[in-house]
């Protein structure tokens, strides 16, 4: 009985766990917190979901990956899940079910959990087999390949060893021979097979290629929990060094003085490095001297625009090495959301990270001694342990491409684009940065472009100069960007600028143009014939006008009485031609907002609306426009960016200080700066502590008020 259970359960275990009812065993409850958690088989969803309802979504997040992945989570996945939890149509009951559907982790514990609770059975009859029979040796065979197979080496050990002495009492030296040999191999853990591959990789041990511990393929979720839970890095930040810090540095052999010059980025500084591996005649970067516009973006930032244009034009990074001082240049790139890490080769193997919104040098990373060297002050948002542990994730799974990576010299530069979860910084930083560079006749040294899921407008529409065929869209931003690095054999590097020009808005709205139809052009002209055609802006999803249904009714409704000739443009979510369909929970959430908005307005009122439509469609909307009432946020992008139109801008407290430069004209040329709703009139919603999605709200006159100064001095058109 125990072969035939043994045999079957290998064959399909889930149908054996199905089949014979093993679902209906009664098993531990689940309580939350409880170390002593049931096999992943019988978990209920509902009575987790039962269980956890009174915690917040961070620490259900938390409980969600203890409970179903049997680990714990990074930064980044705990802020992804809380995300997804919180979109408009979205459900903690309906993110289990896609999980348990989709996640390709908890398909695997749970095919390793129908096998262990299968087994048990064909453990329990070998047993009672053995206690009838002491001397069966098929029963031995079979309990020790079961407990194996449950993941229960030790006691399978045990049993063999014990068969094998048997064995060799009654005689059979040949068959206790073996069985002995049979005995499970103390293999290396999972663990250790990842620090090997890690310590290989960066010159710290060997990395035999041929080493048969060592599997091929491997999945980057296990290697991220294993370095989650062990690692523990000295993170020192460069700006507020301590005397111990100093002290510690300086007997580790690396140089303040060298680390403070990696964290600069200075055209001079990057023209000494790259001459530095020239014997000929002098290399100067063909960079404006005008690139800084009105002295923005603060040095805070830490910009790396300099290193950018080198390695553009030379096909290499540079660095000091903060241990012997000489200059350094390299091809090796990996990417790791937020940013790039360089890899550079001295004494010993380090990495330099550039990235998040505006390219900056963002940290120093030393594997031997695990030190974490963060170059900015203010970067408390960023968890550095868990984008390295991400990192030595990637690079552990796909250690095969990498030390082939590893091996060739030169590699083509491409382009990072499409990583930016916003149109505004997409446009403000990447497409600024193209521009730029095509300004500076350099475009054409970037050999290839790998852009992400978050295209909002397709680069070679609005750069022509730039051929299709150097262009690989990616189907996500991270791991896909990381593996199209290793496959192409590329240098990465995101461009980045800051300053919005009016010749790139012109080649956004003259693409846009084109894309579209004869009929929606023919609206547009219209709609242009009424005076004011107003743009009105919704947000829904965070950081919400908390009144915004009924206070943006009674500025309609106020305004008709002066303005009968009025017509409305309404923003708020539109659809990228890339990922169509990948913000249909917001649109909807959205339509349903206008929806109650329109009920309650006079039907003579001109309603246009971009929700929901092309892109392209809402920039031409937002060039024909006369003035605008807007949410700080993305869809200001349009208005003030694009377009430079007049209006209102409102928002939480907070945000006022980190916009006002944005809309001026240190961001663009030509600037129409927003009339902001004074700070006395908006009211925080202090229940929520997080100024990034704290909601708000203002009386809707202030806004109106404003509205019609705008309007006084608004010349009508013709």
């Amino acid at each position: 009985l125990g072969e035939a259970i043994y045999q079957r359960v290998m064959e399909n275990p889930e149908t054996f766990f199905s089949e014979y009812n093993l679902a209906e065993v009664t098993h531990k409850d689940y309580q939350v917190f409880d170390p002593e958690l049931p096999e992943v088989c019988f978990l209920n969803d509902q009575a987790f979901l039962e269980a956890t309802a009174h915690l917040d979504d961070g620490t259900y997040t938390v409980e969600w990956y203890r409970v179903y992945l049997r680990r714990s989570l990074s930064e980044a996945e705990k802020q992804g899940c809380i995300n997804w939890l919180q979109t408009p149509g979205h459900s903690r009951k309906l993110g289990l079910k896609l999980w348990r559907e989709s996640l390709a982790e908890f398909q695997t514990l749970l095919t390793c959990s129908f096998t262990i609770v299968g087994l048990e059975e064909a453990v329990n009859c070998y047993r009672r087999a053995l206690t009838i029979n002491p001397t069966h040796c098929p029963s031995y065979y079979g309990l020790g390949d079961a407990l194996n197979q449950q993941g229960q080496t030790n006691e399978a050990i045990i049993i063999y060893h014990k068969l094998s002495m048997f064995l060799a009492e009654e005689g059979k030296l040949h068959e206790a021979a073996t069985c002995f040999r049979k005995t499970p191999q103390r293999q290396p853990s999972d663990g250790e097979i990842y620090e090997h591959i890690w310590m290989g990789l960066n010159g710290l041990g060997i990395l035999n290629e041929n080493n048969p511990y060592y599997p091929t393929d491997i999945s980057s979720q296990p290697v991220h929990h294993y370095f989650s839970n062990k690692n523990q890095y000295q993170i020192i930040n460069l700006t507020a060094l301590t005397n111990t810090e100093q002290s510690f540095l300086e007997n580790a052999g690396l140089s303040v003085t060298i680390l403070e010059l990696i964290r600069l980025d200075q055209v001079t500084l990057e023209e000494i490095y790259l001459n530095s591996f020239r014997a000929d005649s002098l290399q100067r970067l063909s960079t404006s001297p005008n690139r800084i516009h009105n002295g923005y973006p603060p040095e805070s930032w830490g910009k790396s625009i300099y290193l950018q244009q080198s390695i553009v034009e030379t096909g290499y990074v540079y660095c000091p090495c903060p241990f012997t001082g000489k200059i350094l240049r390299s091809s090796d790139s990996f990417y790791v959301f937020p940013g790039i890490f360089y890899r550079f080769v001295s004494r010993d193997v380090f990495y330099l990270l550039v990235g998040e919104w505006y390219g900056s040098k963002l940290c120093f990373y030393y594997p031997r001694l695990e030190i974490i060297i963060v170059l900015q002050p203010q970067q408390e948002h960023l968890n550095f342990s868990s984008i390295i542990n991400i990192f030595k994730a990637y690079m552990v799974s796909r250690w095969k491409k990498v030390k082939s990576y590893l091996s060739q010299d030169k590699k083509e530069v491409a382009a990072i684009m499409g990583r930016v979860h916003n149109p505004g910084h997409y446009i403000w930083n990447e497409l600024t940065a193209l521009e730029y560079l095509s300004k500076n006749r350099t475009l054409d040294k970037i050999d290839k472009f790998l852009v992400g899921l978050y295209e909002y407008f397709y680069i070679d529409d609005i750069f022509p100069e730039i051929s299709s065929e150097n262009i690989i869209r990616v189907p996500d931003i991270h791991e896909s960007i990381y593996d199209s690095i290793l496959d192409h054999n590329c240098l990465a590097v995101r461009p980045t600028e800051y300053f919005i020009s009016q010749s790139l808005a012109n080649r956004i709205y003259q693409s846009s143009v084109q894309k579209c139809s004869a009929d929606f052009l023919q609206q547009i002209e219209a709609a242009k014939t009424h005076f004011p055609l107003l743009w009105i802006t919704l947000r829904n999803y965070k950081r919400k006008w908390l009144s915004q249904v009924e206070g943006t009714i009674n500025i309609i409704k106020s305004l008709y009485q002066e303005f009968p000739n009025l017509s409305i443009v309404f923003d708020a979510w539109s659809v990228t031609e890339r990922e169509p369909g990948h913000y249909d929970s917001i649109i909807a959430t959205e339509q349903e907002c206008l929806k109650q908005i329109l009920t309650q307005l006079p039907p003579a009122i001109n309603i246009y609306s971009t929700i929901g439509c092309p892109i392209y469609e809402t920039v031409v909307w937002a060039n024909a426009i006369d003035l605008y009432i807007a949410p700080f946020g993305t869809g200001m992008t349009f208005v003030t960016w694009l377009a430079t139109k007049p209006g209102v801008a409102h928002g939480n407290k907070t945000y006022y200080n980190a916009v006002d430069n944005s809309f001026s004209e240190i961001c663009r040329e030509k600037a129409i700066r927003p009339t902001y709703v004074s700070l006395d009139h908006i009211i925080d919603d202090e229940n929520n502590p997080d100024p990034f999605t704290r909601n708000y709200d203002c009386d809707w006159q202030v806004i109106y008020n404003e509205l019609i100064q705008i309007l006084q001095n608004l010349p009508k058109r013709v």
